[in-house]
């Protein structure tokens, strides 16, 4: 009876199964559809230059750097679950294509009711409150990963769902 008792502390304390690849890659394509989906949608929004300036920004993913360039960190972290993409009005969307192309953007910031990352500039928010939801409360997008956040059950997220219980059991925090 010890061993079998020992044995389940032991099996607690492992971490999960990777996730299955087919299932991440999945849902990172429906995200980027998503993406696609709202952008085109917000260009039919975009003045002739803010519409060069979008083209400008999106080069670096003409040619091949899609991780590079003004928007290349908010892909990065649509796709290692930081952030999610909801369905977004074209005019939400149009607000944060241009956010990101704002000089001296140094990362972003993720909403903690929707899941939506917005560019900070100097460790402050670029914008008052979420442009998706309104809320003015947020993580820092590089630490999402250890916090359980409901949106991250929710379409839209190419993360694990799973992965922030899989955190909880490490002992990491829990955040309100």
């Amino acid at each position: 009876m010890k061993l079998k008792h020992r044995l389940q502390r032991l099996v607690d304390k492992l971490p999960p199964p990777p996730p299955d690849r087919t299932e991440a890659k999945k849902r990172w394509e429906r995200v980027q559809d998503r993406f696609c989906r709202l952008f085109g949608q917000a260009e039919d929004l975009f003045s002739p230059e803010e519409d060069a300036a979008v083209e400008e920004g999106f080069r670096p993913l003409t040619e091949g750097r899609v991780l590079d360039g003004p928007y290349g960190r908010w892909l990065r972290d649509l796709r290692d679950g930081c952030c999610r993409l909801p369905k977004l009005p074209a005019a939400v969307m149009k607000e944060l294509l241009l956010a990101w192309l704002t000089p001296g953007v140094t990362g972003g910031v993720t909403c903690k009711g929707c899941g939506v990352e917005y560019p900070h500039l100097n460790h402050r928010p670029l914008l008052a409150a979420c442009p998706a939801c309104a809320s003015p409360e947020w993580d820092w997008s590089h630490l999402v990963q250890d916090y359980d956040r409901a949106w991250k059950s929710l379409d839209g997220y190419a993360g694990d769902p799973r992965h922030a219980d899989a955190g909880l059991r490490a002992g990491r925090r829990r955040l309100p």
